[in-house]
């Protein structure tokens, strides 16, 4: 499930297995909160962009910086992606297996992974 990951083989298309790293960084040089949270919501909106910009080439966010939306259909947009780009029921399958009482999730991979689709 790495974000670098893509279905198939070297036989299948060499070109489409190739991969490349683009960090999104903003630094917060300050301590002001305003100018902190202007930061913030500046970096979210850039990331945002540059994810879209990315997406017919496969783009995905490094699962350690991917953010859960607040607002319910960017949720479900997120969820869905993340439905057609990774094998989540598999993932779910063993997570329940491995780790039934979810010791190793959190509350924010829990709101990405939502509800198993029937």
């Amino acid at each position: 499930m790495s974000p670098a990951g893509r279905a198939g083989s070297l036989a299948d298309a060499p070109a489409s297995l190739v991969h490349s790293w683009v960090g999104v960084i903003m630094y917060l040089p300050t301590d002001v909160p305003a100018v902190r949270a202007a930061i913030t919501k500046g970096f979210r909106e850039y990331a945002k962009l540059q994810l879209a910009a990315g997406r017919p080439w496969g783009a995905q966010e490094h699962w350690a910086k991917i953010e859960a939306p607040a607002d319910a259909d960017e949720l479900a947009a997120k969820r869905a992606w993340l439905e057609r780009r990774y094998p989540l029921a598999a993932f779910r399958a063993a997570r329940r297996r491995l780790d039934p009482k979810n010791i190793l999730g959190s509350e924010h991979l829990d709101a990405l992974l939502g509800e198993e689709q029937a």
